[in-house]
């Protein structure tokens, strides 16, 4: 079975990278300094209006799974404000083009928020077909006591991949968690006839993406395959923000990482 490389992406420079390196899908996001937040439109026709021509080059079909998340914030709680901003933005950008999003909510007791999800799934299944839902590392800052029955809702619920890091803080610390994942995964679609998907990511590397993947049984490995990109500007530096997550080299997609990680994958 072949294994699908996801590359999380914030530019088009970025997304170009990702594609031509010889990724699988793409996440498409803005501020992946902030975990990915939701791209703009523009962003996404950008990457759609390359990927027609690609794909007349190539033969080769590439999907956007667009990032719905509208503020930073590992507590991953909204209110319905929010919930109708992230709404929307749905809306927009599955007119515009999306094959697929990416959502993830916890109620306050730190479970996943089953009415919030079930508001996301129906705007995204909402008019000309359904498209496939990943739930993303929101399940990360979940109880593990309560795994089973979370995987259970999100597959429940119409999810089709759950994007994880094994409650850890990247996915070479959580794989045993992840194996786990994948078993219960097994569990849900000998008893309920539904398929999830269990997709490592976080700190995935070409060093280590073998091992995630050996020791884990997955067949989907998400990464960013990034690296630092100096300024030009000989002014720059400044911070525009609180933070001084500005005055850093800007991380950007790598075309050579991602053909490493697809070498490295393709020889298991």
């Amino acid at each position: 079975m072949k294994i699908l490389l996801e590359i999380c992406v914030d530019t088009i420079e970025s997304a170009v990278a990702a594609i031509e390196g010889g990724a699988d899908r793409i996440e498409l996001c803005s501020a992946l300094s902030e975990g990915g937040l939701t791209p703009t439109v523009g962003l996404l026709r950008a990457v759609k209006t390359f990927l027609i021509e690609w794909s007349k080059n190539t033969g080769c079909i590439v999907p956007v799974y667009c990032m719905v998340r509208c503020r930073r914030g590992s507590d991953f709680q909204y209110s319905q404000s929010e919930m109708d901003i992230m709404l929307w933005d749905v809306k927009l950008l599955k007119d515009n083009g999306s094959d697929g999003f990416v959502f993830g909510a916890l109620d306050e007791s730190g479970k996943v928020h089953r009415s919030q999800c079930v508001q996301v799934v129906e705007a995204v299944n909402a008019t000309e077909g359904t498209l496939p839902l990943t739930f993303h590392r929101a399940i990360d800052c979940t109880d593990k006591n309560k795994l089973r029955a979370n995987l259970e809702l999100i597959a429940e619920l119409g999810f089709t991949t759950i994007l994880t890091s094994g409650l850890k803080p990247s996915a070479m610390e959580g794989m045993d968690t992840i194996a786990q994942m994948r078993d219960i995964s097994e569990e849900i679609k000998k008893e309920k006839g539904i398929t999830i998907e269990i997709m490592p990511g976080s700190g995935v590397t070409p060093e280590n993406v073998r091992m995630i993947l050996s020791n884990t049984g997955c067949h989907a490995i998400h990464g960013s395959a990034s690296v630092s990109k100096s300024s030009s500007n000989p002014n720059g530096g400044i911070s525009m923000g609180s933070t001084n997550v500005d005055a850093l080299p800007l991380k950007v997609c790598s075309k050579d990482k991602v053909a490493e990680l697809r070498r490295y994958i393709n020889e298991i």
